[in-house]
């Protein structure tokens, strides 16, 4: 496990495409704090960018990297060689982890210190309120990160990369337009704290955000059941 480990995790991060992604993270991080301003007073770390952008970038990186290995036929020289297919999975998960905390430290450190380079009025942040909201959203894309990864085990090509744009953009709609659709149902409340888009407008750093108990223990179920999903899966599916 340790070596097929390292081997993942030095493939991931010598990959031209993660290093694209962190440039891009960057530069929309910087756009979405110059929009986010009124009359030179910072009024949010766009938290609603985070949850939008990072599941989109995450995701690509990630059915980039794992359609790759399965048009190649390296998955198949895994198996050959002795690494079990949940060694495999759960390596990818480990791996892609990282990408997550990686981009998600990029595009939050894009974000402040665009805004402290453009001497923003940061004066009304307070540092407890934007660290609950900030590992809020960290855990939100984090368990969004295994329904990227159960698409990529069952597509197994590149067209894997255009479904999870196409789930991905599909939350964010339902989550825009059932927001205010269904404002006071408590029913929608609960289905919007399973996935980042559905926090799209309760999350700020200008506030605490609402029983976050609640929704890290709905953001963790989805992920563990797309985990699941994905192990099952790929266990008892035949290699094309």
């Amino acid at each position: 496990m340790n070596k097929l480990l390292n081997a993942d995790i030095s493939r991931i991060f010598k990959a031209k495409s993660l290093y694209y992604g962190m440039a891009a993270l960057s530069l929309l991080a910087l756009l979405f704090v110059f929009l986010n301003r009124e009359e030179n007073v910072f009024t949010s770390i766009p938290e609603s960018g985070a949850l939008v952008i990072l599941p989109f970038f995450i995701g690509a990186v990630l059915a980039l990297n794992i359609s790759t290995e399965f048009t190649s036929g390296a998955i198949r020289n895994k198996l050959i060689i002795g690494h079990s297919r949940l060694n495999i999975l759960l390596s990818w998960s480990v791996c892609f982890t990282l990408v997550t905390v990686l981009f998600f430290a990029v595009y939050e450190g894009a974000a402040f210190a665009s805004a402290f380079l453009m001497s923003y009025d940061l004066s009304a942040l307070k540092a407890g309120i934007v660290a609950e909201n900030l590992l809020l959203v960290l855990v939100l894309v984090f368990t969004n990160m295994f329904l990227s990864l159960f698409i990529c085990v069952v597509i197994e090509d590149v067209r894997s990369v255009a479904v999870m744009f196409i789930l991905q953009f599909s939350m964010m709609m339902i989550s825009t337009l059932g927001s205010e659709a269904l404002d006071d149902s408590k029913a929608a409340d609960m289905i919007f704290r399973f996935f980042p888009q559905g926090q799209l407008s309760a999350l700020s750093v200008l506030t605490a955000p609402d029983r976050p108990w609640l929704t890290v223990l709905c953001a963790l179920s989805a992920g563990a059941v797309m985990l699941m999903l994905s192990i099952v899966y790929f266990r008892k599916h035949d290699m094309k």
